[in-house]
């Protein structure tokens, strides 16, 4: 869970420059906070008229709240994980799409009004000059919030580029400089290379108890070997009485 609290949390660096990525959201929230709150105005007055809501007042509508929710997250993200370029240019891809498909109703709708001048000529009275005023204000700023989604869209698109770019840039570095081959420790013994010092070359004799001295000392004959101190004492009869040699002591 993101704690905003913390201190010690580190975020990703960011690869959008920072005034053109600033500029073009502050752009697209107040085109976003204009629309939505003149729509606000209007679909309560047709509601409180018992008037039906035009489909282009409902598009409006929900392009300028996606866009309000869609800044509000993706600042979030911005700050305190990082901001994924794909993923903003999914969100301004919709937001577009939203935003121009709600611009070319409005334009078709308000036709009549933006050919005329808002007066009194035209409207009547001060009430039908201040819906004209409003209505080409919202022609305004529904056109400033296509603009400015359709240029965050194309900011998207140049920092993907450019991460997919160096990307590209970096793989072949490391191409270019791959270094030489060592040799492994199963690496076969016609290819290794010579020596500087043959101290290596000759075996050492181990020093375990089957050591390489041990089987020169062993003899060539096969078999068992009896050992040369059993025959040191000798037994002899003598007259009934016995005697029994070992070593220089005698019993008689």
């Amino acid at each position: 869970m993101i704690n905003p609290f913390d201190r010690s949390a580190r975020t990703a660096p960011s690869s959008y420059p920072r005034v053109p990525f600033h500029g073009v959201r502050a752009l697209q929230l107040l085109s976003s906070l204009v629309v939505g709150g003149i729509m606000c105005f209007f679909i309560w007055h047709l509601t409180h008229d018992h008037w039906n809501t035009p489909w282009t007042f409902i598009w409006l509508t929900a392009a300028s709240l996606f866009s309000v929710a869609s800044l509000f997250a993706t600042i979030l993200l911005h700050c305190f994980t990082g901001l994924n370029p794909r993923l903003n240019l999914a969100l301004n891809a919709l937001l577009a799409l939203l935003w121009a498909l709600s611009w070319s109703l409005l334009t078709w709708y308000m036709s009549g009004v933006l050919a005329n001048v808002c007066d009194v000529a035209h409207w009547n009275e001060a009430v039908g000059v201040m819906v004209c005023r409003i209505y080409k204000a919202l022609f305004a700023f529904t056109l400033l919030g296509l603009i400015s989604t359709l240029a965050a869209l194309a900011l998207d698109f140049h920092v993907r580029r450019q991460q997919t770019r160096r990307g590209v840039y970096r793989l072949h570095d490391l191409d270019g400089k791959r270094p030489a081959a060592t040799r492994g420790p199963f690496t076969d013994a016609d290819a290794a290379e010579p020596r500087e010092s043959e101290a290596w070359e000759a075996p050492r004799p181990s020093m375990g108890p089957y050591s390489e001295q041990g089987e020169k000392q062993a003899p060539q004959q096969g078999g068992y070997a009896v050992p040369e101190q059993q025959f040191e004492y000798d037994t002899a009869y003598s007259g009934g009485h016995s005697e029994r040699v070992f070593g220089a002591s005698r019993a008689v």
